[in-house]
């Protein structure tokens, strides 16, 4: 856990978002529910998401010298962004990133089926319990540094660690862009709750209670998500794309009544279609989301690594 020390960073640390300014400052501005004004086609929508994928896979070609890095969870969301590089860039080298606890963690294994499926330069990264305690400690210190104190314990089950150990490793390789995938969640409905429409005592929610559940996550977007990531890519002079939240696609998936981006049962209803449509396999397809999750045995803590 990280306990702010101080309310704003340092003085002598400049802030790491200044060139993300813009963007951060439209996405904060952007509306995302259901405008009601004009209606939506699934073609429409894979059409847009073709044009941004083309649009951001050609900036990542120029800035990495002819290769696309990108990161690849074996999800829903990073297997239909590969789906769309490939096809709008056949020829092109895309390098994909995955990190896991061990070689039959969930996401090493999805993330493979997608790879050998698109066509990517895979690389999997399972860390040694050493190579987790020398990031641990860069990040503690760095995030010390910028006002925080770490907990080591619970550092190590805190996704915004698990980004920094990615990012640490995929900056050997020395890309300038990476592809990232954040965003659609928010936009499409991608968590649990997005999906409840009955409460406890079995009454369905209302469609006011269902835009407050949109809007509050949209809300921590920035703050919990995109800084964060910002900041670590920032410490790795990576710099990062959001085609997912480029505002082409936000337009068009604000024009998606919210009961059609994701039923009870199924999460981003108008991602599944075109996924399937690009020949996503079916066992990612129907995987269920799932959160992040430590890569440190914390019994190694109590027995004094870190």
């Amino acid at each position: 856990m990280e306990e702010d020390l101080n309310k704003q960073p340092p003085a002598n640390k400049p802030e790491t978002t200044e060139k993300y300014t813009d963007f951060l400052k439209r996405v904060g501005e952007a509306h995302i529910l259901p405008t009601g004004e004009g209606e939506w086609s699934p073609e429409e929508l894979r059409q847009k998401l073709s044009d941004v994928f083309r649009e951001y896979g050609a900036v990542a070609l120029e800035k990495n010298g002819g290769k696309i890095f990108m990161t690849l969870s074996g999800g829903l969301d990073s297997t239909t962004a590969l789906a769309f590089l490939r096809k709008n860039f056949p020829e092109a080298e895309i390098i994909t990133f995955t990190m896991g606890g061990s070689a039959d963690h969930e996401d090493i294994l999805h993330a493979r089926l997608a790879a050998e499926k698109f066509g990517s330069n895979h690389n999997e990264f399972i860390p040694t319990a050493d190579q987790i305690h020398e990031a641990l400690m860069e990040y503690k210190k760095e995030r010390e540094g910028e006002g925080f104190r770490v907990d080591l314990e619970e550092a190590t089950k805190t996704g915004n660690f698990d980004v920094y150990l990615l990012y640490k490793y995929i900056s050997k390789l020395n890309p300038n862009t990476l592809l990232v995938h954040d965003g659609i969640d928010e936009l499409m409905g991608g968590y649990w709750n997005h999906r409840k429409n009955m409460e406890e005592d079995g009454r369905k929610i209302t469609e006011e209670e269902r835009k407050k559940i949109f809007e509050d996550y949209w809300k921590v977007l920035i703050p919990d998500h995109l800084e964060p990531l910002i900041r670590t890519s920032s410490n790795f002079n990576i710099d990062l794309l959001f085609p997912y939240l480029d505002q082409k696609i936000i337009e068009a998936v604000s024009r998606i009544p919210l009961s059609d981006r994701t039923s009870k049962k199924t999460s981003k209803l108008p991602m599944r279609e075109i996924a399937q449509e690009l020949g996503v396999p079916k066992e990612i397809l129907e995987r269920s989301k799932r959160g992040q999750v430590g890569m440190l045995d914390v019994e190694e803590l109590k027995e004094g690594r870190m």
